[in-house]
């Protein structure tokens, strides 16, 4: 990680009063194809039918990035849509059962 991008983000973020209650901040709207940090410009409002929107934050200080996924359609969700979702799930839990202190990423299998 190069010095300028820890400056740049370690005082982007740096907030001279604690915040007690609210909005975790920062705060990630992911839409569509978009895998992560991703935050829309305060004027883009919109998401339309079938749009797929990740939600990401950080609590006192840690990074919530396993997310939460909505589709934005009336009625349940059905298909391959259904499966992919699914499975992205299972993918998740299974890898989450894996991590344990002291492990190192390359010997979770």
């Amino acid at each position: 990680m190069s010095s300028n991008f820890h400056v740049f983000s370690t005082t982007r973020f740096a907030f001279s009063r604690k915040i007690e209650k609210g909005v975790a901040c920062p705060t990630c709207i992911s839409v569509n194809n978009v895998v992560c940090h991703f935050s829309p410009l305060d004027n883009d409002e919109s998401v339309l039918k079938g749009d797929i929107l990740k939600k990401a934050t950080h609590i006192d200080g840690f990074i919530s990035s396993v997310a939460h996924t909505h589709v934005l359609q009336e009625g349940p969700i059905t298909g391959r849509a259904e499966d992919v979702i699914a499975a992205a799930n299972t993918a998740a839990e299974v890898a989450l059962r894996l991590v344990r202190p002291g492990k190192k990423v390359i010997n979770c299998n």
